[in-house]
Formats: C-alpha cells, sequence, structure tokens
C-alpha cells in the first residue's frame, strides 16, 4: 500500500492597507449649492439615503445609532430610494442635510 500525501493550501492572502485623504473634486458646487466642509458632526442634519437592497436599512440603522451616541446633537434624516434610477428624494436630501451617506447592501 503506497502513502498518499495531501498538500492544504491556505488562501488567505495578507492585508494591507493605507489612508488616504478624500479624492479632489473637479467641481466645487453640486446641483447649484456650494460645497461646505465640516470640522465635525456636532449640530449636523445627516441623511441616510436606503438604496432598499437588502439590509441597507439595517446597516443605515446601525450607522445613525453610532453617529447619535458620537455626536448627540445631531439630526438624522432617513429616506428610501425606491428606484434603480437616480434617486427620486434627491432634492429633499439636498434641501435638509448637511451631509449624506448612501448606503450600498445586498
Amino acid at each position: 500500500m503506497s502513502e498518499t500525501s495531501i498538500e492544504i493550501v491556505n488562501p488567505v492572502g495578507v492585508g494591507e492597507s493605507k489612508q488616504t485623504g478624500l479624492a479632489r473634486r473637479q467641481h466645487d458646487s453640486l446641483h447649484g449649492l456650494a460645497r461646505r466642509q465640516h470640522d465635525s458632526l456636532h449640530g449636523l442634519r445627516v441623511g441616510l439615503l436606503d438604496n432598499n437592497k437588502p439590509n441597507a436599512d439595517k446597516f443605515l440603522q446601525f450607522v445613525g445609532d453610532l453617529l447619535k451616541r458620537r455626536a448627540g446633537d445631531i439630526e438624522l434624516v432617513a429616506l428610501c430610494k425606491m428606484s434603480r434610477t437616480e434617486a427620486d428624494c434627491l432634492p429633499e436630501l439636498i434641501a435638509r442635510c448637511d451631509v449624506v451617506i448612501n448606503a450600498f447592501a445586498d
């Protein structure tokens, strides 16, 4: 009887990361509004845009709760995008929010 050997290979690679800044933007305005920069979230209105995919709402709920704990004086504006094309709620988000977090999930 001959011996058979099996080689086990671990497919997990070594992760690397580096910290970078935000990408430079070509335009200083979006939809005619001047781009504003904020040093903190305190006192801001934060939009949470759900793309209506499974678990996006759970992720945004988690992020909203986390932001409330860290900067309690923020206002959360949660909206749900109902189509696969441009969000029909963008004008409302632009009018009501200082910053927006858009969730993509599956």
